[in-house]
């Protein structure tokens, strides 16, 4: 049964992690993906490699894409490109801002090729305001849109990075595939193609729910927090002495509440439980067998809890949970109606029995690497079913064909390989 996105065909000239896992979504819904890469490979090939021109990482983020490496500085790699984009429905770039018009495949020179093209660039900060023309990475984004600081981590005066996925790479990457979507759809209603442009910076603020103001209500309390960084900003403050301040007058992370919204040691395992409701929270405290003072008939909702109760009931909770196996909390939770769950590392996944009944692994075969077992699409469709189509590509592997295809000879291919003009 045919992908969805069965016969669109998409040109990528990406690298890294935001637009290569959008294109790799795209794939899994049954696009025909070819990447243009460097000469060299791009250079999330060469992080780690394993083998050579193999990484992890790159294996990770292109899935079912066919490889074309590719000098676009050339006149005759331009030439491929504009033949290539004839038929193309979809063309996903990230780069820095000045590239795509330097190299000629902007949407501007694209669209004139082809009117229906749907044109997706991926950027750092926009095209707009002061880093309009500056390049930048996800631990940049961290910093700027202020996920970085809302960790309240501070390790030698310094916050600490979200160092375990790069959050605003991969949900851009989902945003990509959303909108190129939708751009497919708007097309098949009016036949006219578009350019979507998406960012780091948007993704994060977007992913982050306390990113609001209110015109009117609570206007003053914002301008107290905003007034008050510049002052300690401005007055040179340690770093640690502005998350304090902060956290104090922004009323972020009340710790009464985060005791039902954190993780405990067991006996013989770490434990997540997670309850954001006061309904879900007092079934909690009676499965564990505290007495919570806010779940008693004379407590006041708008009176918060004395910090030495939080601090006590805390403390408590800490002991209580050391006395049973995980196993044993696991039972009493899901009897309660306690949401709650193992800590476990990534890698033991794969054979998770959660996981494996719900088809979230496939088994790819890589060209060097061989057998591959990975994350799968991240959705599942019942009449258009997605589906892994194939590893990533090894650097190249898929050039004669693709050349072949637009009506290349044997001897020209020969021609523009001894010229390093395709790879």
């Amino acid at each position: 049964m045919p992908g969805a996105l069965d016969g669109i065909k998409v040109l990528e000239f990406t690298q890294i992690i935001a637009a290569p896992f959008g294109g790799m979504l795209l794939s899994d819904m049954g696009a025909s993906v070819i990447k243009i890469e460097p000469l060299g490979g791009e250079p999330w090939r060469l992080h780690s490699e394993f083998l050579p021109k193999e990484s992890k990482t790159f294996i990770s983020l292109n899935r079912g894409k066919r490889s074309l490496p590719l000098d676009l500085k050339t006149k005759e790699g331009l030439e491929i490109v504009q033949k290539l984009v004839m038929n193309t429905d979809v063309v996903i770039i990230n780069a820095r801002p000045d590239v795509p018009k330097d190299l000629g495949i902007d949407y501007e020179s694209l669209s004139a090729i082809n009117p229906k093209l749907i044109y997706c660039d991926n950027t750092a900060f926009g095209r707009k305001g002061p880093h309009g023309d500056r390049p930048g990475y996800d631990l940049i984004i961290q910093a700027m849109s202020g996920l970085l600081a809302a960790e309240n981590k501070v390790v030698d005066g310094l916050p600490q990075q979200i160092t375990a996925t790069a959050i605003a790479d991969y949900t851009t990457g989902v945003g990509i595939a959303w909108g190129i979507c939708a751009a497919l759809f708007a097309r098949e209603r009016t036949g006219v193609g578009q350019r979507i442009d998406t960012t780091l910076l948007s993704t994060a603020l977007s992913i982050q729910g306390g990113f609001m103001e209110m015109e009117e209500y609570g206007k003053e309390e914002k301008d107290d927090v905003v007034e008050t960084l510049a002052a300690l900003r401005q007055a040179e403050v340690p770093y640690e002495t502005l998350v304090e301040q902060h956290m104090r007058i922004s009323g972020w992370a009340d710790p009464s509440v985060l005791i039902y919204y954190t993780i405990y040691q067991a006996k013989d395992d770490v434990i997540a439980i997670a309850c954001l409701s006061d309904n879900l929270r007092e079934k909690a405290a009676k499965a564990i067998g505290v007495t919570d003072p806010r779940f008693s008939g004379n407590f006041k909702p708008t009176k918060p809890l004395d910090s030495t109760v939080v601090e006590s009931l805390s403390s408590e909770i800490k002991e209580i949970m050391l006395t049973k196996s995980g196993k044993e909390w696991f039972a009493i939770f899901d009897a309660a109606g306690v949401p709650a769950g193992p800590v476990r590392f990534v890698q033991e996944l794969t054979s998770e029995e959660q996981v494996i009944a719900n088809d979230m692994i496939v088994e790819v075969n890589h060209k060097a690497a061989g057998k591959v077992r990975m994350a799968g699409p991240m959705i599942s469709m019942s009449a258009t079913p997605l589906k892994a189509q194939f590893a990533s590509p090894a650097l190249g592997e898929h050039t004669y064909e693709i050349l072949s295809e637009l009506g290349y000879d044997d001897r020209e291919i020969s021609h523009l390989k001894s010229q390093n003009i395709v790879q």
